[in-house]
C-alpha cells in the first residue's frame, strides 16, 4: 500500500475535497496558507488516483505531491479499524466493508478502507445523505452526476430507486462498480459527461463544486422532472450564485440544509432541493 502526501494552498482545499468526492484523506497539517494531507491507496490503484488528483490540481491551478512512500498494509488496516466509528445519518449508517450490520432500524452503506479516514464523510456528502431519503422514492429513476465513489448512488439504490451514475473519470466508474457490488445493489455506472445525457430522470443528484455548476447548471436543470438535489456550495457567495442560477433556469428551492466545516462553525456548506416553477 502507498501513502501519497500532498500540499495544497488552503484557499483551494475545500474545492478539492468536493471534486475528490467520496474519497478519504488524512489531514496532516493545516494552517491559513497550506493544507498537507495524505491519501492511502492500494498499489494497483496508485497510478489512477495520482492521475485523478493531478487533473483536479491542474483545474485548480495548484497542488503538489511532496512524498510517496510504502506502508505496511496490515498496520494501516488495523489503524483504520481502531479509528473508524460508524457514521449515523438516519436512515443510513456508514460502516466499513468488513463489518456486518445486525440492527434493523438503519440502512447500512459499506465503504472501503480510506474513504472516510480521519474526520469522516465530508459535510456535503452528509447533507446529500440527509436529503436523499426525503426526496427519493422506491421505483423512481435517479441520475447521480459526478458519482465519485458512488456513495450517493448506493444510498438511492438502497431505498429502491433505479440509478444511473456518471463520472468523467474511469477510475471513479470502476470504484462505483466495486462499491455497488459490495453493497449488493444494482447501479449503472458509466463514464459519461452530463452533456451526453439524452433523457430525463425523476430526480437528479449533484454534489459538485461551484465552477462545474456555473458551466453546466442549465443542462443539469433540464434533466429532471421532480427534484434536483445538490450540494458542494460553500459560504454565502456561492449560495447566492447557485440561487441566481436556479432562478435563471426557472427553478425554485423547496429545501435548504447547511453544515459547518469541521472545526470552523462560521464556514457553512449548503445543500438545496429544487423543483421546476
Amino acid at each position: 500500500m502507498k501513502k501519497l502526501i500532498y500540499s495544497l494552498p488552503a484557499s483551494l482545499f475545500e474545492i478539492f475535497v468536493v471534486e475528490f468526492n467520496g474519497y478519504g484523506f488524512e489531514i496532516l497539517n493545516r494552517d491559513e496558507n497550506e493544507v498537507v494531507f495524505a491519501i492511502y491507496a492500494q498499489n494497483e490503484e496508485v497510478e489512477g488516483i495520482k492521475n485523478s488528483i493531478n487533473e483536479i490540481f491542474e483545474d485548480l491551478g495548484g497542488g503538489t505531491l511532496i512524498l510517496e512512500e510504502d506502508i505496511t498494509e496490515e498496520n494501516w488496516e488495523e489503524k483504520w479499524k481502531e479509528n473508524f466509528q460508524p457514521i449515523r445519518i438516519p436512515p443510513f449508517i456508514i460502516i466499513p466493508e468488513w463489518e456486518v450490520y445486525t440492527g434493523n432500524d438503519l440502512i447500512p452503506i459499506k465503504i472501503k478502507p480510506g474513504m472516510a479516514f480521519g474526520t469522516g464523510l465530508h459535510p456535503t456528502t452528509q447533507i446529500m445523505l440527509r436529503l436523499i431519503p426525503e426526496y427519493v422514492n422506491k421505483g423512481e429513476y435517479i441520475l447521480d452526476i459526478g458519482t465519485g465513489s458512488g456513495i450517493l448512488a448506493i444510498a438511492a439504490a438502497k431505498i429502491g430507486a433505479f440509478v444511473d451514475a456518471i463520472d468523467i473519470q474511469e477510475e471513479a466508474v470502476e470504484e462505483c462498480q466495486q462499491n455497488a457490488w459490495e453493497n449488493e445493489v444494482k447501479i449503472n455506472c458509466q463514464k459519461k459527461s452530463v452533456e451526453e445525457i439524452d433523457k430525463k430522470y425523476d430526480t437528479v443528484l449533484a454534489n459538485l463544486q461551484i465552477d462545474i455548476f456555473r458551466k453546466h447548471f442549465k443542462t443539469i436543470a433540464s434533466l429532471f422532472n421532480r427534484y434536483l438535489i445538490i450540494s458542494g456550495i460553500f459560504k454565502e457567495k456561492e449560495k447566492t450564485d447557485i440561487l441566481k442560477m436556479a432562478d435563471k433556469s426557472k427553478l425554485i428551492p423547496v429545501k435548504e440544509l447547511s453544515q459547518p466545516e469541521e472545526g470552523k462553525e462560521g464556514e457553512l456548506w449548503y445543500g438545496f432541493v429544487f423543483r421546476h416553477k
